[in-house]
């Protein structure tokens, strides 16, 4: 899964963080348990910060899979500073790295936040 967005409806200068928002399926959910994908930020092609690995899993990655108060999880795909103002592309990639069947995941979509620059 991948998603883009221009720079230029981004605030210029300034250092983001860019969110999967996403639900697992109550029941029929199968892959994720102990299986990784890789999550990935890039501006301009350019990647941001390092690809994380991460379970979508809760119980597998408490520290990195945040319960959100509207009902749905979220997990932080990485971060970079938007220097290119209107000239540029952010794309928030998501990408199996185990070829295991996965069901039930439900996608919200990314959110992009403002981050502190001391964060």
């Amino acid at each position: 899964m991948k998603g883009t967005i221009e720079t230029r409806i981004l605030s210029p200068n300034t250092k983001y963080a860019a969110y999967l928002v996403f639900k697992l399926k109550s029941s029929g959910v199968t892959g994720f348990k102990d299986r990784h994908v890789e999550l990935n930020v890039s501006v301009n092609r350019i990647a941001s910060s390092g690809a994380r690995r991460v379970s979508l899993d809760y119980e597998d990655e408490p520290r990195h899979v945040r319960e959100r108060g509207d009902g749905w999880m979220e997990v932080e795909m990485g971060e970079f500073l938007n220097e290119y103002g209107d000239d540029g592309t952010v794309d928030c990639i998501l990408k199996e790295i185990q070829g295991y069947l996965k069901r039930g995941l439900i996608i919200e979509g990314i959110e992009l936040r403002p981050k502190d620059i001391g964060s």
